[in-house]
């Protein structure tokens, strides 16, 4: 049985992939199961490190302290 995942990708790779999944008549989720297969079975090689992407880490959003009223 599959399990639905969400992820967040960045638009512009979504596209890609959207893309090469048409490219090879697949649909999306297919295409990328496969990838992970492929990756899992040692098909496709990892990246070192030094090869990676940075990316940079998100900070949380801090809400603005209230104004307080001083008598």
């Amino acid at each position: 049985m599959k399990t639905p995942v969400t992820v967040r990708i960045e638009a512009g790779l979504l596209e890609e992939l959207r893309q090469l999944a048409r490219e090879e008549n697949r649909t999306l989720t297919n295409l990328i199961e496969t990838v992970l297969r492929q990756r899992l079975a040692g098909a496709v090689p990892s990246s070192s490190a030094s090869e990676a992407k940075a990316v940079p880490a998100r900070t949380a959003k801090r809400k603005k302290d209230k104004p307080t009223n001083a008598a």
